[in-house]
């Protein structure tokens, strides 16, 4: 049962300070971080960077987890959404070399013009594609639940079984489901057998927070353990089922991103039993 930090929960400081991957791994290197997940949009050249990165993560023993990518299949567009696909496609071979068998993937946006039912066709559409490329190489792909349109556990789920792919599981985000008003241990009920990736994420509700649910409700990211979310429960919950993946940390609180990191990590720390 381990923590691991995805890049994202820098996304500021790499975004402010114009950091490069390795500098994010050079980072976890000084914190002793010794598992992430990347992603796919904070590369500048992939074909430049790779070989640096991978070295850089076996040199120093930092095991990249999982890889993400932000493909949106809510496209009118069949080129859109075709080119949707080959992103997933195409990160089979970088998480290959970065040494992990997990690619975190989203079904789409919530966009003018669609509904989850609308949309459902084209999202299953380019998830079972990509899933059999991905099988057919020994990747499996795990399914946020990201955004407002496919955001619910039994919307996952059901997306899930209509590709009906080993090579497709849930990346269970513990915070998200609260901005699509869902209890996360309500949602854990009805994907806990389809969990294959895990983010570690509290929101607490603020009047002046940036994320608003569906339902009007607003939150803003905290340090894990300071928000809504049980996390010792989810957490408790999974390890009961036999998930044996590491739970990825995702932090968006406003704070200094470092600062709410460590916080997160010594939180979680309280989590894992003697």
């Amino acid at each position: 049962m381990k923590l691991a930090l995805s890049m994202w929960s820098m996304h500021r400081t790499v975004r402010g300070e114009g950091w490069t991957v390795l500098d994010f791994l050079d980072f976890c290197r000084r914190e002793g971080i010794d598992c992430v997940e990347l992603l796919d949009v904070f590369w500048r050249n992939v074909d430049e960077e790779l070989p640096q990165v991978a070295e850089f993560a076996r040199t120093h023993r930092i095991r990249v987890v999982s890889y993400a990518v932000a493909n949106d299949f809510v496209k009118a567009d069949p080129a859109e959404r075709d080119a949707a696909r080959r992103q997933i496609t195409d990160a089979v071979p970088i998480a290959l070399a970065l040494g992990t068998r997990t690619i975190r993937v989203f079904s789409g946006n919530l966009s003018e013009g669609f509904t989850f039912d609308s949309a459902l066709g084209f999202i299953i559409e380019g998830l079972s594609e990509a899933a059999a490329a991905a099988a057919a190489k020994g990747i499996t792909l795990c399914l946020e639940n990201h955004g407002k349109l496919a955001g619910t556990g039994r919307q996952v789920r059901d997306i899930l079984e209509r590709v009906g792919s080993p090579a497709l599981k849930s990346t269970f985000d513990t915070g998200n489901f609260l901005l699509v008003d869902e209890d996360p241990l309500r949602a854990l009920d009805v994907l806990l057998s389809e969990v294959g990736h895990v983010h570690v994420k509290d929101f607490a509700e603020d009047p002046a927070g940036r994320y608003v649910s569906l339902g009007g409700k607003k939150f803003e990211g905290v340090e894990a353990g300071k928000g809504q979310v049980r996390l010792d429960t989810i957490v408790r919950r999974l390890r009961e089922a036999g998930y044996v993946g590491e739970y990825v940390l995702e932090y968006e609180g406003t704070g200094d991103e470092a600062a709410g990191i460590r916080a997160s990590f010594a939180y979680f720390q309280t989590l894992i039993p003697n």
